[in-house]
Order: structure tokens, then C-alpha cells, then sequence
């Protein structure tokens, strides 16, 4: 299936820059299309949050975003490689921003960088949660915490101890499998932009975290494709809208 960039990848696209998308260790970082040359093949963007240093080494780059394609929600990406640094872009309101020019090569196609985004809670985008573990429900936030959360899993902090006895949740063990209710939460909206059961599985455990936390990772093994697209969804907004937040800050 071939895709058309002119109508995915035009300015105030909301996209994210994947590096390293085919290792096992991607990184993905948010940002905002300001202009593009479809000629030349070259499209502006926002510096990151986080900047993009010119001395950055990396063996693959591509550019993202969410698009609407035949009533399907798909991320399309192609490669891209960083061509210039800009300090000092001039935005329509006189005022200037630092970014980059990328220059991407065709074909865009639909891409899966489920690993690469990880949330981090904010003010306004949280997560509610409820664990079914062993006969018993845990809730946040008395029971445990979301750190952050991802396309493929979340982080747990989680109180060792609850009075003179341990939490049963600081006991759990790799590989230990549970069902999780999630609700996702914009404080600007009422309600819940969306809730539901996902199957996970207990990744990761550090002890370490902290004198009375302990940190676990978790990795969802089951979930349908249409809360998928929600997650999907949520996370992708909210990075875009952090990203806003911060530029406005700046």
C-alpha cells in the first residue's frame, strides 16, 4: 500500500523521531512538524523536549505519526536523517524557536514501535488502575502508583511495607501473570477518554528504587485491538500536548 506524505506529514502534524527502531532498545522522542518541502524532500521540526545534540549516535532515524487511513488508525514512518540545526526559527507570531531539518526517504510505510514511548504521569494525563492479584484488588493510589506507561507495558511504585507487615505486591516475582483494569484520565475532559482490562505480566523488579519503594515493570501480554488504539492514542496526545506545554514555557 503505497501512502501519499503530503497528506500524513504537513505542518502541525504531531510526529515522533525513532532511533534505533529496529534494535531491541528504540528510542523515541515527541515533536511538531513546523514546514515541509516535499520537493526536497525535507520537513522542519520542533527541537525536542529533551534536544537532539548535532554529535548524536545512532545507526537508524525515522520519522512517525498517527494517521487515519480507510476508517484505520496507522503510524506511518520513513527513514530520515538530520541535515541542519536550527537555533533560531521564525514562527508566524515574530517570535523564534530552536529545530531541525530532517531529510526523509520515500516510501513511507506503516511502522510498529510498540517498545520505543514511555509516558510519564503529569498533572493533567494519569492513570487509574486496579490489580487482580491472588483473591484480592489493589487500587491507586493507596495500593500502588503508575510511574509511567507505555504501548507495551507500565511501572509500579510500590510501598514495601503497609504498617508492621509487607505488601503483598512488593512479593510479586518475574513472570507472574495478573489482570489489570485501566482507566485513562485528561484532567481538561470529563470522564475517562477510556477504560478496560488488560492482561500483564510482572517483567522486571527493582528493590532499589528507593529506602521504602519498590519499582516494577510490567509488560502487557494481552490486550484488543480496539483499547489498543486507545492507549495508542493517549499516549501519542499526550506527549504532543507536553511537548506544546514545555514550548510555550520556554
Amino acid at each position: 500500500m503505497e501512502f501519499d506524505v503530503k497528506k500524513i506529514f504537513f505542518p502541525s502534524v504531531g510526529v515522533n523521531l525513532v532511533f534505533n527502531m529496529n534494535t531491541d532498545y528504540p528510542i523515541s522522542t515527541s515533536s511538531i512538524i513546523y514546514d515541509a518541502d516535499f520537493e526536497k524532500q525535507a520537513i522542519t521540526i520542533a527541537q525536542p523536549n529533551v534536544p537532539i545534540p548535532s554529535n548524536t549516535q545512532f545507526e537508524q532515524l525515522h520519522i512517525t505519526t498517527l494517521t487515519h487511513i480507510n476508517q484505520r488508525r496507522l503510524r506511518i514512518g520513513m527513514h530520515c536523517r538530520p541535515i541542519r540545526l536550527i537555533k533560531n526559527y521564525a514562527m508566524a507570531d515574530g517570535s523564534s524557536v530552536k529545530a531541525i531539518e530532517i531529510q526523509y526517504r520515500l516510501p513511507a510505510i506503516e511502522t510498529n514501535i510498540r517498545a520505543a514511548f514511555r509516558l510519564q504521569m503529569t498533572t493533567r494525563y494519569t492513570v487509574k488502575a486496579q490489580i487482580a492479584y491472588d483473591g484480592q484488588k489493589y487500587r491507586t493510589p493507596g495500593d500502588f502508583k503508575i510511574k509511567d506507561i507505555s504501548f507495551s507495558g507500565l511501572g509500579l511504585v510500590i510501598l514495601e511495607r503497609k504498617g508492621t507487615r509487607p505488601s503483598p505486591l512488593s512479593t510479586l516475582k518475574p513472570g507472574t501473570k495478573m489482570i489489570m483494569g485501566l482507566a485513562l484520565m485528561d484532567r481538561d475532559k470529563p470522564g475517562t477518554i477510556g477504560s478496560f482490562p488488560v492482561q500483564i505480566q510482572v517483567a522486571r523488579i527493582n528493590m532499589n528504587y528507593s529506602e521504602t519503594y519498590t519499582l516494577i515493570g510490567l509488560k502487557i501480554i494481552n490486550i484488543t485491538r480496539e483499547d489498543d488504539e486507545v492507549l495508542n492514542q493517549f499516549i501519542h496526545t499526550a506527549q504532543i500536548e507536553e511537548l506544546k506545554r514545555i514550548s510555550k514555557k520556554d
